[in-house]
């Protein structure tokens, strides 16, 4: 038997793992063009040009976090795929600093829910390395929800002030750091 006749996706050991890999490498794909989309809102419709700054950098986040996945299927020989995204209608989806929010912890949710998928199917003796993978980058993921949730929460109690807001942003993410 030939490398690519054991280690693909047509050998049904690994048959099983296609579907949510697929789906870990989608939710990606779309926390990087929804975030990418959502930053562009932020600064462009809402004037924060600091939390539009954040955004920006957690989308460029999501690439190397697939490319890391991928490199794991890579250590199986199977191929990374990857699906067609969507896009989104911003007009529709953003109406409010609310909404941005709301579509941030969406996408995180998305890869949260994908990566434990994806887990639950190699948490076994035959792939263990990649449940521990998928692990590590559930914990990336939720340490980033986590300071977007803090974001959301102190958006919540600062009155609706914008500029304030914005500028608390600088300071939490450290951007004043980098001056």
């Amino acid at each position: 038997m030939k490398v690519r006749e054991t280690y693909s996706y047509d050998n049904p050991l690994f048959a099983p793992l296609r579907d949510p890999a697929r789906a870990v490498i989608a939710a990606y794909q779309n926390g990087n063009r929804f975030f990418d989309t959502v930053q562009e809102y932020a600064l462009i419709e809402e004037g924060m040009p600091n939390l539009s700054t954040v955004i920006h950098r957690q989308a460029h986040q999501f690439p190397g976090r697939f490319d890391s996945f991928a490199e794991m299927l890579h250590e199986r020989h199977l191929m990374a795929e990857y699906p067609e995204t969507p896009e989104m209608d911003w007009r529709e989806e953003l109406k409010s600093i609310d909404d941005i929010f709301r579509c941030l912890m969406a996408a995180f949710e998305e890869i949260q829910t994908a990566l434990e998928n994806f887990r639950k199917v190699v948490d076994n003796a035959d792939f263990r390395p990649m449940a521990l993978k998928a692990e590590e980058l559930m914990t990336q993921n939720s340490a980033d929800y986590t300071k977007f949730l803090d974001m959301w929460a102190r958006w919540d109690n600062e009155g609706g002030s914008k500029t304030s807001f914005d500028s608390w942003v600088r300071h939490y993410a450290g951007l004043c750091e980098e001056e």
